[in-house]
């Protein structure tokens, strides 16, 4: 394992913000003795934070010249800061990662190789099973810490879309639109890499506007996930690859289904613009489903209601298709389920 060499090329950023316990725990795993990064420069991009995360810093600091420390003088978002890491670097190959996840080194190799091979994207996380198809792969690549991306696919075009879809939670969506877009070499590593943790604030809300006042922009304060996912597809210019993507993506089935209609209000508010921005993803044929299931979701979904829930078993390499029954809005049960065997893993 070539440690200097990856760090000639591998630029590394970590977005923060009020974790400080958090991060001290990501920098105990990326700077460990077994750490294939140890060597690499990590600049970490701190949304003025308030808590005490600059000494975290500077307790690693102190063994560790690599780590770098930069202090936005305003909270700017965190997906701000997202687009301002991608800004900022300047080796062949940027990663940029969350304060909060965990990491297994085993395949580390397959970066090193895919690295050599000159890959557009390295794809290090694998819980939606980003191998079954391109729908599982694009919406992989929402979570950012899981693709390490090859700087030179950044462009105007690629910052400007980052710099627009800041307000759709997923700015880095660009980038990945792009790989999609122009059928870039995108490598998948057999085993994960980075395993996601919470999203959760320390109240345990789930929350992209940390730090904030009530005075908020209305709309920024009730985007979710959804709504932002959605406006992130219109970055898919072949209309039969988006449309294939609407129509297969496995864990966001409910924008084609009238699960949407049942989500959680932690994870996704059931609001106007919400529907707004879904409705106006879909292809017609589903806009009209989505009208009808709308209406049924205020009648006779509210007596009874029959929908599937879909699944990946990484350890039974498995596709579990599980079929529930929602009676009187509130009583679950399942009826049944299908188990189909993934060929090639996730």
């Amino acid at each position: 394992m070539d440690y200097k060499k990856i760090a000639e090329k591998l630029d590394i950023f970590i977005i923060t913000y009020n974790r400080a316990e958090f991060l001290d725990n990501t920098l105990k795993q990326l700077l460990a003795e077994e750490s294939p990064i140890k060597n690499a420069t990590i600049k970490i991009l701190d949304n003025n934070s308030t808590d005490n995360t600059a000494l975290i810093v500077q307790k690693y600091q102190q063994n560790n010249p690599n780590l770098k420390y930069y202090k936005n003088k305003y909270n700017i978002g965190g997906n701000a800061n997202i687009t301002k890491a991608f800004y900022k670097a300047e080796k062949e190959y940027v990663w940029i990662l969350a304060d909060n996840d965990d990491y297994c080194w085993d395949s580390w190799q397959e970066v090193e190789n895919a690295i050599k091979d000159e890959a557009d994207a390295i794809v290090v996380a694998t819980y939606e099973c980003p191998k079954y198809d391109i729908a599982q792969l694009f919406i992989q690549t929402t979570f950012l810490p899981g693709v390490i991306y090859k700087r030179s696919n950044i462009d105007d075009t690629v910052m400007g879309n980052m710099e627009f879809n800041i307000c759709n939670l997923f700015p880095h969506l660009a980038l990945s639109s792009k790989l999609i877009n122009e059928n870039k070499n995108i490598y998948i590593v057999d085993k994960a890499i980075v395993q996601m943790g919470s999203n959760l604030d320390k109240n345990g809300k789930y929350t992209y506007t940390r730090g904030y006042n009530d005075s908020i922009h209305p709309l920024q304060a009730s985007t979710n996930w959804l709504a932002g996912y959605a406006n992130s597809l219109h970055m898919i210019k072949n209309p039969k690859i988006r449309n294939y993507i609407i129509t297969h993506n496995r864990f966001c089935s409910s924008l084609t289904s009238a699960q949407f209609f049942f989500w959680h209000p932690t994870e996704a508010r059931k609001d106007l613009y919400a529907y707004l921005c879904v409705f106006n993803l879909l292809p017609w044929i589903y806009k009209i489903k989505f009208l009808i299931d709308g209406l049924l979701s205020l009648t006779l979904y509210r007596i009874i209601f029959i929908y599937k829930q879909e699944y990946f078993s990484k350890d039974n390499k498995q596709f579990i298709t599980r079929y529930k029954i929602k009676l009187l809005n509130t009583m679950n049960t399942k009826l049944f389920e299908i188990k189909k065997n993934i060929k090639g893993g996730c």
